[in-house]
């Protein structure tokens, strides 16, 4: 194979070749004008930078193509790109101008003036072949693929995906580069960080309890010796084999887990973390260890229950009080929730079967499990996130309670068939309708769709009648439901957000307040559980601010005469009370899309745009709160199938056969 060597010696550019170049010049594509190079010797051939850059536009970004007999680019696909010694360089600087002499994305020699080359011309991919931990220290060992030049250091970015913030540690240097054939080489490097002490500068506030939302994605940026590269980041690759327990001290009493995964999308090295209590991971470590042994045999199945971790008082909670007021034999119910929960007092009567999250309890009552009854992601019932426990939950038997009727927002990536494989085994639903839907639009088999009910339903319709619901018209329930693409942003930005100004303007609203006063209405705004971070922004005289923790979901919905919603399935919840709806969409239907282009048929309410017509159609309302003939049927036919207050009992029905 032939051979090519490239060079700079006092800004003269020299090429050296076995390959015959006859009549190597540099051409301008735009202008077409060209220069030659001069023939030193057989072979070698030199140009000055100074004829290169005369040729260049040097007003923008330009490129010379380097040419050879008829037109033919010099190419290097097939010739051997002789390695350069430390002190030599393919770039200069001429008049301020920067000009590189650099092999191009299709292997082409050229020059190029006030751009430097891309880094993704010389990087093939990487391997994580181990990952290692001593003391607080992470190890990653790591190989990188380049081709024509090896590296000369490296930097690695650690990226906190919510918050968007980044620590880099720099001049990480091969231990070494390995030619493996003619222009491709391996460079050896071992990555040592400390995630702790880093986490630790980047997320000082973080929450230590419950369950961990927080990813992180790992970058490396390349720089060689020979020449300077665009900067440019490229993500570790995913390498099943390194996905082992890795633990740190984050302080005397909790460990920092970091749970190593692959993107869905593109497989590439990424981390959760859970903050981990010593006792509790000592226990994980037992049960790993004893896998293999004979599990005792329980005479009762053990059902865990669980909501949002640091929840009580939905579905999952309706049914566990049921379970332990039914004391059936066949059932051992157990609740999963955090200990600093303002849910407590819910579960204050049934402490014995309480298991506080990520605790050595919850271990052993996650292992021991049959059934999960899960409201929220079947994840929130493990006790912290790794693949042995995950492993676990495929075993068990999974029912998605649900936290509300599905109607509108597309929630395919969240509960689907195809992106979550392993979320659930069988799907409570409320109606035909909604069955339907799970199973054209979320993928899941008609046997695994459970027409039950939901449990807190049972709850929500008991002592509700007309008399009661006529004279709660004048207490206003303004719930919207939360927003995706906005749960990250700070205070400052989310002042800037549509969802806080048109909601801001509403609660201070003149002739909102206005009607208040003449028909003495109580009027409270309730942000959900996502957006309660936020609550402290929202500010007014007349309407009342609710915070979580200070009463129930049901009994806030319970206690209020008219809901105004913009497209949260509280609404349908509230619609079962046979009470008034408005659909405030100040901002249109959820950006993720819907599940249904009939939602103006499901929802049980008028769709109101514009804050005026809100207030109007409010003050039509208050008179009369009762649900419209024409939602009323809408809710029988398409939201809730049932007229009576069984849906525990057919749940409890559904877990027996299972």
């Amino acid at each position: 194979m032939d051979q090519i060597e490239i060079y700079l010696e006092k800004n003269i550019f020299h090429i050296i070749s076995q390959k015959d170049l006859q009549n190597l010049r540099i051409w301008n594509k735009k202008t077409h004008e060209e220069t030659s190079f001069t023939l030193v010797s057989e072979g070698h051939y030199q140009i000055s930078a100074e004829k290169v850059i005369a040729l260049l536009d040097t007003t923008k970004n330009d490129r010379a193509y380097i040419i050879f007999g008829d037109h033919q680019e010099v190419n290097l696909a097939h010739s051997q790109l002789k390695q350069l010694r430390n002190d030599q360089v393919t770039q200069t600087t001429i008049g301020g101008i920067p000009l590189s002499l650099y092999v191009s994305l299709d292997d082409t020699l050229r020059f190029m003036c006030n751009l430097l080359p891309s880094a993704r011309a010389y990087y093939l991919k990487n391997n994580v072949h181990t990952i290692n931990v001593n003391n607080d220290t992470v190890s990653l060992n790591l190989d990188i693929y380049t081709r024509f030049f090896p590296l000369k250091a490296l930097d690695f970015k650690v990226t906190h995906r919510q918050l968007e913030k980044s620590f880099t540690l720099t001049d990480f240097i091969p231990s070494s580069s390995d030619q493996v054939d003619n222009n491709t080489f391996i460079n050896h490097i071992q990555i040592s960080y400390q995630p702790a002490k880093q986490l630790q500068k980047i997320a000082p506030n973080i929450n230590l309890n419950g369950y961990n939302w927080q990813f992180f994605a790992l970058r490396f940026q390349l720089h060689f010796a020979t020449m300077e590269v665009r900067p440019r980041s490229f993500r570790v690759d995913y390498n099943a084999n390194c996905a082992k327990d890795c633990v740190v001290p984050y302080t005397n009493n909790l460990l920092l887990y970091l749970d190593w995964y692959g993107t869905q999308k593109y497989n590439k090295l990424s981390h959760r973390i859970a903050f981990v209590p010593k006792d509790t991971y000592q226990t994980y470590l037992e049960f790993k260890k004893n896998d293999h042994k004979e599990k005792p045999v329980f005479h009762s199945r053990t059902v865990l229950i669980s909501e949002y971790p640091q929840k009580a008082q939905d579905n999952g909670f309706v049914l566990f009080s049921y379970l332990m007021h039914k004391k059936s034999s066949e059932f051992d119910p157990y609740f999963v929730v955090t200990k600093d929960s303002p849910d407590l007092a819910n579960l204050k009567k049934y402490m014995d079967h309480v298991v506080f999250y990520n605790t050595p309890e919850h271990v052993k009552i996650f292992m021991q499990t049959d059934i999960l009854c899960h409201t929220h992601s079947s994840d929130y019932a493990m006790p912290f996130r790794n693949n042995y426990f995950i492993e676990k939950k495929k075993t068990i038997h999974k029912v998605f309670l649900q936290h509300g009727i599905t109607a509108v927002r597309n929630i395919d990536h969240l509960y689907g068939k195809d992106a979550q494989p392993d979320f659930t085994n069988k799907f409570i639903v409320s109606s035909e309708r909604e069955k339907q839907l799970v199973i054209d639009k979320l993928g899941y088999d008609a046997k695994d769709v459970a027409i039950t009910g939901f449990a807190r339903f049972d709850l929500l319709l008991k002592h509700n009648n007309r008399l009661t619901s006529f004279l709660k018209r004048k207490r206003v329930l303004l719930m919207p439901t939360w927003r995706e693409e906005l749960v990250n942003l700070s205070d400052d930005e989310f002042v800037k957000t549509d969802y806080f100004k048109e909601l801001n303007s509403l609660i201070t609203s003149k002739r909102l307040l206005t009607i208040k006063q003449s028909q003495h209405l109580t009027i409270d705004f309730y942000l959900h559980t996502n957006f309660q971070k936020f609550a402290h922004l929202f500010h007014s005289n007349e309407v009342n601010i609710l915070h979580e923790g200070q009463q129930t979901v049901q009994n806030i919905l319970k206690s209020h005469g008219i809901l105004i919603t913009d497209f949260s399935s509280v609404g349908l919840d509230f619609a079962l009370l046979n009470r008034a709806v408005l659909y405030y969409q100040f901002d249109g239907l959820p950006a993720n899309g819907a599940l249904s282009d009939q939602s103006e048929k499901i929802l049980p309410g008028p769709i109101i745009t514009t804050e005026e017509e809100l207030i109007s159609e409010l003050q039509v309302k208050v008179k009369n709160n009762r649900l419209d003939d024409k939602y009323a049927k809408n809710v029988s036919q398409n939201l809730y199938k049932f007229q009576d207050r069984h849906a525990r009992d057919r749940i409890f029905e559904l877990l027996r056969k299972l």
